[in-house]
């Protein structure tokens, strides 16, 4: 699958940085831009292809309606979310009759925004879950833990391969070979890399882990 571009834009620097971070560090389909205002954006649109734009509605110069309107004229193909923090139903109906049925309202949860973006770009999230490839262990498992998943992680790294079960974001079991709890934790952790599938059914009936993620990944933690 071709990488998703995505425009992000927004005057709040510090906001797009984390977006791109985000979406970049667990989304490995996800080629991330940032832009500060509405010119900047319109000239990345003119120079390559972009499948998705999220843009802010309020900034200096030219807003987001502005540009949503500009991409629907002259980039029909591109997809666009609005961030906003003042949301109301006339402006709702005014995103919808300009082209944008994906809007989202200031501060959100970064699980939120990429559950709009899957929507927005036709994916799917389990899809995109079993295509990463490569990535570090631990930061596979941060994220599930962060983002409350409840799910069974299937892990492979040569002939090697594990399982490890999350509910509610905490970790809650684990199997390689033999090694059950812990002792498989740490083996596969100690993979460094691997290749993921995730399971949203795979719900463990087992309670071997008691321990708490963060100190599971940071044993300093332990006093």
């Amino acid at each position: 699958m071709d990488l998703k571009r995505i425009l992000v834009v927004d005057d709040e620097e510090d906001l797009t940085w984390s977006i791109a971070k985000s979406l970049e560090k667990y989304d490995k389909l996800f080629e991330v831009f940032c832009v500060n205002n509405g010119d900047s954006a319109l000239a990345v649109l003119a120079s390559q292809r972009v499948d998705l734009v999220i843009s802010d509605l309020r900034m200096p110069g030219r807003d987001g309606l502005s540009l949503l309107i500009d991409i629907q004229r002259n980039h029909p193909a591109t997809r666009v979310i609005i961030m906003t923090a003042q949301s109301s139903e006339d402006l709702r109906h005014e995103l919808a009759r300009r082209g944008s049925s994906y809007y989202i309202e200031k501060p959100f949860d970064i699980r939120y925004l990429r559950k709009l973006i899957y929507e927005a770009l036709e994916l799917s999230e389990t899809g995109l879950e079993n295509m990463r490839v490569n990535s570090r262990i631990r930061d596979m498992v941060e994220y599930n833990c962060q983002n409350s998943h409840t799910s069974a992680m299937r892990v492979v790294n040569g002939g090697n391969s594990g399982v490890i079960h999350f509910n509610r974001g905490e970790i809650v079991h684990a199997e390689c070979g033999e090694l059950v709890g812990e002792n498989a934790f740490f083996n596969i952790l100690d993979w460094e890399k691997g290749n993921f599938a995730s399971d949203p059914q795979g719900v463990s009936s087992r309670r071997t882990i008691r321990t708490g993620w963060r100190t599971l990944l940071d044993p300093k933690l332990i006093e």
